[in-house]
């Protein structure tokens, strides 16, 4: 009853976080600042509580808190279309951290694969000004070096396997709804145009709170909880 009890506590306070969470992500300044250079863009805040849930519950109960964080989240501050494109990126996201939980490593390095490959596609089919387009390309190039840093990290400091874990699940939260947008919309270009920039912004998201995170869970285990 006890462990019952206090898993039942740890849902309620992850939910209430993530839509505390979710509130500030569209009301910080920065957001807005990128929602200028690229529509629609969030920092994805909320997101980063699933990577909670990931190391803290079992996979059941991940998933309903990746469901409850959207649900609850589109109803208080989104739409329908809204709750479609955050469900898509969230299961997505939560398959995604479940299986690097594993192998943080290959992890790491697929996300590396995936940000080059993002990277060689903008430079090739982009119709943005050549500002934007070399901005863009800079940006995913260093999310591909941050990935490889992470991967090379980790074969010395196997402890670090959740700042790949993040990393994989935030590029994969942009992939999801990039690939639901792009189907319900009829817009395949957004593929090699959009996604690009969403896999840059989304790893250099994922290693920071991924960092962050990491010295939580090391508190964490200090303190005793």
């Amino acid at each position: 009853m006890k462990s019952s009890a206090r898993g039942v506590a740890r849902f309620g306070l992850l939910t209430a976080l993530a839509l505390v969470l979710g509130y500030f992500d569209r009301a910080i300044p920065i957001t807005a600042l990128l929602s200028g250079a690229v529509p629609g863009i969030k920092l994805g805040l909320a997101n980063t509580v699933l990577l909670y849930g990931v190391y803290l519950m079992d996979w059941p109960s991940c998933v309903l808190l990746m469901l409850a964080k959207v649900l609850l989240s589109g109803f208080m501050f989104g739409s329908l279309s809204a709750i479609l494109y955050s469900l898509s990126g969230g299961a997505l996201s939560l398959a995604v951290m479940l299986l690097v939980r594993r192998r943080p490593r290959a992890g790491a390095l697929a996300i590396a694969v995936l940000a080059a490959a993002s990277d060689a596609a903008l430079l090739w089919r982009h119709p943005s000004p050549k500002g934007q387009l070399l901005w863009c390309a800079i940006l995913i190039a260093l999310a591909c070096v941050a990935a490889v840093a992470v991967f090379a990290v980790l074969g010395r400091r196997p402890q670090y396997g959740i700042m790949a874990t993040s990393l994989a699940g935030a590029v994969a939260h942009n992939v999801g709804q990039i690939l639901v947008a792009s189907s319900v919309l009829r817009t395949p270009q957004l593929l090699y145009t959009y996604l690009p920039v969403l896999v840059g912004l989304g790893a250099a998201v994922g290693c920071l709170t991924g960092f962050v995170a990491q010295r939580v869970f090391k508190a964490l285990r200090l303190s005793g909880t």
